[in-house]
This record gives C-alpha cells, sequence and structure tokens, in this order.
C-alpha cells in the first residue's frame, strides 16, 4: 500500500516542443493579458504540440497531493490552424480557469487513491508468493496464510466498490471543473468566441485525422501538414453546405441532423460534458464578446511555418527518407483526398437518405400512368422519416435492454420525460405503435422511389442494369447476413482463448469451436469463387484464406495453445467480416451511382452544382 509513495506520473513530453517569452513575444503577451483578467498564475512552462487541442497538466506524484503544483500550458498547432484569435483567447482562458481552481489537486488524490487500488486487485503477486513461500514452511502458517487470502479477497471486493465510487464522483466533480472554465472564459472573452470554438472542435479534429490518415506514418509525407489540414476542414465544410465567417467553417450546431433519438442516458464515467451542454450554458451566461480580434490564431505565432514544417517532420519521421525523395505535393494530395472522397461517399442526389441504410425496392408491378414527383423522394422531411424510424429501433434495442436488466442504470429520460428503469416495460408498446407509423410512411415512399427508378430505366433502356444492381446487392447483403452470424458465433465460441481456462474446460471449447469453423471454413472457400467478392480479395487476404481452410494444427496441444495458429484463424475472421463491409459499399455505391444517373437524366432541373 506504501508502494504509490514512491510513484510519480510523469506526463510524456516526446512530442512537445517548448516555447518561451523570447521566442514568441506576441503570444506570451496575449497569456499574460488572459492571466491578469482571470486571476490567476502564469503556467510554469508552454508548450507546443501537433493536434487540434489545448490541456493544461502537470506531472503527479505523492507531495502533488499536498504542494502546490505549477502547471503547464499545451497548445496544439491544429487548433491554431482552425480558430480566430478572439476564439483561441477563449480557449486558452478555458484552460487558464483550471489554473484557478482548487478542485484540480483532487486529480492527485484520485491517481495515487487509484494506483493503491490497482497495486492492491492486480499488481500484489509478490505478496501472493510471499504468503505461498511462508505457507509451505509450516502447517500453522499455511492456515494463517490461507485466512489471509480470504481477507484480501475481501479487501479487494471492497476496492472494486471503492473504485467505483471514488471515480464516478471525480469525474462529476471534473465535468463541474469543465463548466466552471467555461465561465471564466467567458468573462474574459466573451460567450460567444468559446462557442464557436467548440463546435467547431469536431470537425477540425476529423479533417486533421483524415488528412493523417492519407499517409503513412513512416514517411514521406507532406512539406506542410497544416496547410493540407485547413484544405480539408474548408473541403468538409462547404460539403455540408456550411457557412463561412473569417475564412473558417461556422458551425452552427454539434447537433447530427440524423441522430432522430428522443432516449438521453447519462454517461456517469465521461470526464467532459458534451458540447450540447456546454454550448448551452455559454448562450444562457449571455456574456458579450470583448475586443474581438476576427484574425486568425496563426497570425499570433512568429515563423509560424517553420514551426508547422518542423511538427510535420515529426510526425513523419518513422523512417529515413533519401535526400532526393520527392515529398508530395498539395495539388497531388487535393487531387487524391477529392478523389478518396468522392469514392467513399454518396451521390448528394439522395440527401442522405441511403446513408443508414440500403434501397429497398418492393417487389411490384410497375405502374406507368403513375406520376411520381421526384422532387419530393429525397427531401428533408424524407430523410427525417428513414434516421426516425432507424432511432426508434434503437431505442426500442436499450430500453428493452433497461427492462430485462442487461443494461444496468438506475433512470433514463426519453422525450423530456425521466423513466426509472422498472417503468421501461411501459413505454416500450407507445414506442412499438410509433415505429409501426413511422415505417408505413418509410415503406410508401421506398415503394414511390422504385416505381421512379423503374420508369426512368425503362424510358432510358436501362432495366436490365438496374435489375442486376439490385441482385447483385440482395445476394451480397444475404451472403453478409451468413457471415456476421457465423463471425459472432465464432467470437463468442473463441471467447475462451483470452481467459485463464481450465485444461478439460479447453477440450470441450474446442470441440465446440470446431463445429462452428467447419461452416466458416467453408463460406471463406465460397467467398474466393463468388464473382461479387473476388475482385476485393487482395492476394495476402487469399494466402491467408488458403492457408487457414488447409489448417488441420491442433489450437491446443500438450497442454499449451498454440499461438501462431490461434492469430491466423482471428486475422481471418476478421478480414472475412472488412470484406463483407468492403463489397457491401461497392454494391451499394455501384447502384447508387447509376441510379443518380437516372435521376439527373430524368429529372436534371432538381440537380445542386
Amino acid at each position: 500500500m506504501i508502494k504509490f509513495i514512491f510513484r510519480k506520473n510523469i506526463i510524456d513530453r516526446s512530442s512537445l516542443t517548448e516555447i518561451t517569452e523570447q521566442d514568441q513575444p506576441e503570444l506570451f503577451a496575449m497569456l499574460r493579458e488572459i492571466v491578469q483578467e482571470a486571476g490567476t498564475d502564469f503556467p510554469k512552462k508552454v508548450y507546443l504540440s501537433p493536434e487540434v487541442n489545448a490541456a493544461v497538466f502537470y506531472d503527479s506524484g505523492f507531495w502533488s497531493m499536498f504542494l502546490p503544483i505549477r502547471k503547464n500550458l499545451q497548445i496544439g498547432m491544429g487548433l491554431v490552424n482552425s480558430v480566430t484569435i478572439s476564439e483561441f483567447k477563449a480557449v486558452i482562458a478555458h484552460e487558464f480557469g483550471h489554473f484557478s481552481q482548487r478542485s484540480m489537486k483532487v486529480g492527485s488524490y484520485v491517481y495515487n487513491v487509484n494506483y493503491i487500488i490497482y497495486n492492491m486487485l492486480y499488481d500484489n503477486g509478490s505478496f501472493d508468493n510471499l504468503l505461498e513461500k511462508w505457507g509451505n514452511s509450516n502447517i500453522y502458517i499455511m492456515i494463517a496464510s490461507s485466512f489471509a487470502k480470504w481477507v484480501v479477497k475481501g479487501i479487494q471486493w471492497i476496492l472494486r466498490k471503492a473504485y467505483n465510487i471514488i471515480n464516478l464522483n471525480y469525474f462529476a466533480l471534473s465535468r463541474e471543473m469543465e463548466f466552471h472554465a467555461d465561465e471564466v472564459a467567458a468573462r474574459v472573452v466573451g460567450s460567444a468566441p468559446l462557442a464557436s470554438a467548440l463546435k467547431r472542435f469536431e470537425l477540425a479534429d476529423y479533417a486533421f485525422n483524415l488528412v493523417a490518415g492519407c499517409y503513412h506514418s513512416q514517411g514521406p509525407g507532406p512539406a506542410n501538414f497544416y496547410v493540407q489540414h485547413a484544405f480539408a476542414l474548408r473541403f468538409l465544410a462547404k460539403k455540408d453546405n456550411m457557412a463561412f465567417q473569417n475564412g473558417l467553417p461556422l458551425v452552427e450546431s454539434t447537433e447530427n441532423r440524423y441522430n432522430k433519438s428522443k432516449l438521453v442516458i447519462t454517461d456517469q464515467w465521461a470526464s467532459h460534458p458534451s458540447v450540447e451542454d456546454r454550448v448551452e450554458r455559454l448562450i444562457a451566461l449571455n456574456q458579450a464578446t470583448r475586443n474581438e480580434d476576427s484574425r486568425r490564431a496563426q497570425e499570433l505565432l512568429r515563423k509560424v511555418d517553420d514551426i508547422q514544417q518542423t511538427f510535420t517532420r515529426e510526425m513523419f519521421s518513422g523512417a529515413t527518407l533519401p535526400a532526393d525523395t520527392q515529398l508530395p505535393t498539395d495539388q497531388e494530395f487535393t487531387e487524391k483526398f477529392v478523389k478518396t472522397y468522392e469514392e467513399g461517399s454518396f451521390s448528394h442526389v439522395f440527401n442522405g437518405y441511403y446513408d443508414a441504410k440500403n434501397p429497398i425496392f418492393p417487389e411490384t408491378e410497375i405502374d406507368e400512368t403513375e406520376v411520381i414527383d421526384p422532387a419530393h423522394l429525397f427531401n428533408d422531411d424524407a430523410v427525417g422519416k428513414v434516421y426516425l424510424e432507424i432511432a426508434i429501433q434503437t431505442d426500442i434495442l436499450t430500453i428493452e435492454a433497461i427492462n430485462e436488466g442487461r443494461y444496468k442504470i438506475k433512470s433514463f429520460d426519453y422525450d423530456g420525460i425521466k423513466y426509472t428503469a422498472n417503468e421501461a416495460a411501459f413505454l416500450l408498446p407507445k414506442l412499438r405503435n410509433e415505429l409501426a407509423i413511422v415505417s408505413e410512411v418509410v415503406a410508401r415512399n421506398d415503394a414511390a422511389i422504385g416505381q421512379f427508378f423503374f420508369q426512368a430505366a425503362r424510358q432510358q433502356q436501362k432495366e436490365i442494369r438496374l435489375k442486376t444492381l439490385l441482385e447483385n446487392i440482395k445476394e451480397v447483403s444475404q451472403t453478409n447476413e451468413k457471415l456476421y452470424s457465423i463471425h459472432e458465433e465464432i467470437a463468442v465460441r473463441a471467447d475462451f482463448f483470452t481467459t485463464v481456462t481450465p485444461v478439460e474446460e479447453i477440450k470441450r471449447n474446442l470441440a465446440n469451436l470446431a463445429e462452428t469453423e467447419i461452416k466458416f471454413k467453408e463460406q471463406v472457400a465460397e467467398l474466393q469463387t463468388n464473382p461479387l467478392y473476388m475482385e476485393n480479395i487482395n492476394s495476402g487476404m487469399r494466402e491467408d484464406f488458403d492457408k487457414y481452410c488447409s489448417n488441420t494444427t491442433a489450437y491446443f496441444f500438450n497442454d499449451s495453445y498454440d499461438e501462431e495458429a490461434i492469430q491466423a484463424m482471428f486475422n481471418v475472421v476478421n478480414n472475412v467480416n472488412s470484406l463483407g463491409f468492403q463489397t457491401q459499399f461497392i454494391h451499394k455505391k455501384h447502384l447508387l451511382d447509376f441510379l443518380a444517373e437516372l435521376y439527373k437524366a430524368h429529372y436534371p432541373a432538381n440537380i445542386a452544382s
């Protein structure tokens, strides 16, 4: 229990670059101004980091529970790339709001308490070995040590409960600390700058990760990653029809337009409140913006291009590249990024109608006389009904789990009304009735969509092509349903590999797994000859499939596992799962691209640029 006294949690600084007032006088002048207005202490050190983030941190140890600890400030270059000076000042004022919080010291207590609990639950091998060694020396000591082990188990049970209580309360405190830091920022800069920055964070971070995903971590990377990050941020915003202000996307709301769920379950383990809740509180504070500066935050940094290029080199420094290596140009990146985005998304014609569902064309006779207005098929109301149907279906599954005790919570909110877990059953009939009504509306619209496209295909003499594409996606969906069923069965039956299991039980589990594997191997073999899947199976995947299907090696021999054979099985299981998703998407895109062509040819007046 006393080992924690000598333990210190040192934050990894390998990706950080320290800056000084001599390096960045304008930035430090702004920091001093915020410190004075917030009435707090200046950070011990200021660091720059590559990501879209800002944070306060310090090294936590035994003495940090009792002695004042000066905190450090971390500023992400991705953040600097995504905000105005006023927004940046608001974000930093939020972080300085944490500087003033004495309750931050609670983090040191929680860290050390958690370390004690972890030590007694999981890192007590030396204690167990000592008891066993003593027990082997004398029968009386063995009895005493056996009793001690039962005492320790009781203590461990209490500690597990204590861990939940301590951390749940700490996370609740952390959420309130975030609201308090937001209030500090609002009083220093105003409500609007921090609110607008918060609403843009998710988009900026998403753009950051998308650009990073275009490169291999071992290079070659771009000359300046942040130029391409700025392009991706603008590109994504334009695709979502966002307005721009001061050269940056104006994110009006962080709410997902497709999230129609009315179910609210508070996450007690969340360390931060939701962006929606934070923005709502900021607006309620109604603090006027002070000394608004709409310039880009980059202008606060001297030699910002050099800093960005330095971080770029560090991000892609996994391999030593030849001196004459040609780095990808921004133009090459732009072309690749746009192409990749288009290949991974569906036509804007459908307005998101099929983003979460497959085209469903009822098998009915085509009525050539029926006049269908295509302008109504994919409008916002029709799309909203699709996602309302999905939301109600998901809510029903969750509330069923609560009612059956599979999801253990005390209470939840639905449509603004609080329910206890025991009241979940009374809500289900109402939701099922709502689902039936909405599903009928969606089904009628799907039928109209089918009529429209078959009429258009017949007029353009492309009906055979349409039927072929529909049959393809139907076959892939049916095949994938079987694959996912087998995938889930294998996951359940192979779970014992990850736990300590008695030998006899291992043998029984292997016998059960073998039954499932026979069916799975048959399906893997069929995939390799199925023309709808074959083009998506690369040479490495095919080699793994062949090796797995022909393998007769036992997973367990001489009381030990064959780790290589087990890993090979899991690799194939994961590859088959990925292959199913990839094939489903590709054939869905083939169909929707074809439908978009029919739509544009039949109804060009409704096509936006």
